[in-house]
């Protein structure tokens, strides 16, 4: 699976190439934008390209995608403010200590455990949701639940999308094979 998905660089910069001529011994850049298009996931594909192919143009539709998603699960229509900070935390999620690294440096050389993010993805604290979010902390409970819904909403549509991605690229692979 490696061979056929790389990495999200790799879809990045597939996105933004100008060169789609097809290959016929490895994947091309056309196979990418290709498979993007088939992951069955338009949330996702968007979500994947704001993020790694840093295309702005298309964060509008992400809001709104993301507010039908939500409207589909709850029967309620979303605060803009939740989702605009929640696709801010999904858009900045490296730790601020080790910058996304995952270790700092320790005293003789070696690398040790970031302790900020042990880790992993940066996390944001409910102080600094409610702040992105423009509420109040102390109200901040109530709206909560939504919000990790939204969270819960990006997760799966880029999990989708990268799932139908690489089922895309390993039917045009066995096909060639």
């Amino acid at each position: 699976m490696n061979r056929m998905y790389g990495s999200r660089r790799r879809e990045a910069r597939a996105i933004n190439s100008r060169n789609l001529q097809w290959s016929d011994t490895d994947f091309a850049d056309v196979d990418y934008v290709a498979a993007r298009a088939m992951s069955g996931s338009p949330l996702g594909s968007s979500l994947e390209r704001l993020k790694f192919g840093m295309d702005r143009s298309v964060y509008g539709s992400c809001v709104e995608l993301l507010a039908e998603k939500f409207l589909r699960r709850t029967r309620r229509a979303a605060r803009m403010s939740l989702i605009h900070a929640a696709l801010h935390e999904y858009l900045d999620d490296q730790c601020t200590v080790c910058g996304g690294k995952e270790s700092v440096a320790a005293d003789n050389d070696a690398a040790a455990k970031c302790a900020a993010c042990d880790g992993g993805a940066r996390t944001y604290t409910a102080t600094e949701r409610a702040r992105m979010s423009s509420i109040a902390a102390d109200s901040w409970r109530r709206h909560e639940a939504d919000y990790l819904l939204i969270r819960d909403c990006i997760r799966s549509a880029t999990g989708s999308h990268r799932k139908g991605m690489a089922r895309a690229l390993s039917d045009a692979f066995e096909s060639d094979a």
